[in-house]
């Protein structure tokens, strides 16, 4: 691998999706001889799927994963990965994402080999070591050892000043992840997703989106699940889309309560393009995942979020969020104003509150 001054690194689906637009800027920006796409390989599959949605390759890919992977053996993985390519090539600056195992472990391994770090998407705190878990650990992690912080709003500036980050070295960007949702979004609508919206048309059913994995609500799934079923029974004419994700920490609840339900469409988890054009027909959205929030708000659809604690309460603060938590009657209260709220009338970034579609932009100019 002949030597760049810039690698992007990805592990994951979420950090594609939010690393490829800034990818796309510093090529442009600094010209392909310049610039590395590296990957961890942390989830393989997934990794691989939405590099194809952007129609990318990488430029190198650790392949950590493994069967039955633990946090310990993949961080220790990424690790040594990240450590062994720094002694071999070190580029000026590393761009990580989030708050990854990935993510964490590459800055740490960075930082020891003397490579600049980025952060992009620096600053988001839910303040709870536990929620979500270990992201949050991992987004502090990053703060400590990055030289430049690219937050994507000012309440996430603010938190990076008050834990003593120089002000100085903190811009405020926006959110890639807005536009990854504006290219998107400009892509045609994948026949997976017409198909399934022509019969839930045909049932005489309005689509609501379900997402649901945290490994620290697997023990709280029974409760929200039961809220989601009652939920229907008093409405209808909606129906949820479930699409499994990977990890199946909601299997067990998904079987107990929506097994041979009319108003409940299970499918395979869905690709980031399809994901982004099923939201925009969706009613509101009932989720535990992280960028969702911001997607689904920036085209101003509710969003009924089934934590505890969210490092996104810009979308709280802007009416565009209810933090339900997990007990059945906090969720289907939650649903209930989401059904009242209702979604607007044309989908698309309707909203400016986790950035306007080009930090990417903003990023490659500061580095």
């Amino acid at each position: 691998m002949e030597k760049q001054k810039y690698w992007i690194l990805v592990g994951t689906r979420p950090e594609v999706i939010k690393q490829i637009p800034l990818y796309f800027e510093l090529v442009r920006q600094q010209g392909p001889e310049n610039v590395a796409l590296i990957g961890t390989g942390q989830h393989r599959e997934l990794l691989d799927q939405a590099l194809a949605h952007f129609n990318v390759k990488l430029t190198l890919n650790l392949n950590i994963m493994q069967a039955n992977q633990t946090l310990a053996s993949s961080s220790a993985a990424v690790l040594e990965g990240m450590g062994a390519l720094f002694q071999k090539n070190k580029p000026e600056w590393i761009i990580v994402q989030g708050d990854t195992t990935s993510a964490a472990m590459a800055a740490w391994a960075a930082f020891q080999a003397g490579v600049k770090v980025a952060h992009n998407e620096a600053g988001l705190r839910s303040y709870n070591l536990q929620h979500p878990f270990s992201e949050e650990a991992n987004r502090r992690l990053i703060s400590v050892v990055a030289d430049l912080h690219f937050a994507p709003t000012e309440r996430a500036k603010k938190a990076l000043i008050k834990e003593g980050v120089d002000a100085r070295k903190i811009y405020i960007t926006g959110n890639t992840g807005i536009d990854a949702l504006r290219w998107t979004l400009n892509q045609p609508r994948p026949d997976s997703v017409h198909s399934l919206l022509l019969d839930l048309k045909e049932n005489g059913l309005k689509p609501v989106l379900l997402t649901a994995h945290r490994r620290e609500n697997k023990e709280s799934m029974d409760e929200w699940f039961q809220a989601l079923t009652q939920f229907l029974g008093l409405n209808p004419g909606l129906a949820l889309v479930y699409p499994i994700h990977p990890n199946h920490a909601a299997k067990p609840a998904a079987d107990k309560y929506f097994t041979g339900a009319r108003q409940v469409r299970i499918i395979p988890a869905t690709s980031y393009g399809e994901t982004c054009h099923l939201l925009s027909e969706c009613e509101f959205v009932v989720t535990d995942s992280g960028g969702i929030q911001e997607e689904a708000s920036t085209m101003g659809l509710p969003v009924v979020v089934c934590r505890k604690t969210t490092e996104r309460m810009e979308a709280v603060d802007a009416g565009m969020a209810r933090l339900a938590g997990t007990e059945t009657q906090s969720v289907l209260a939650a649903m209930n104003w989401a059904l009242q709220k209702g979604r607007p009338k044309k989908a698309g970034i309707n909203y400016d509150i986790f950035g306007d579609g080009f930090a990417a932009t903003k990023i490659a100019y500061r580095l």
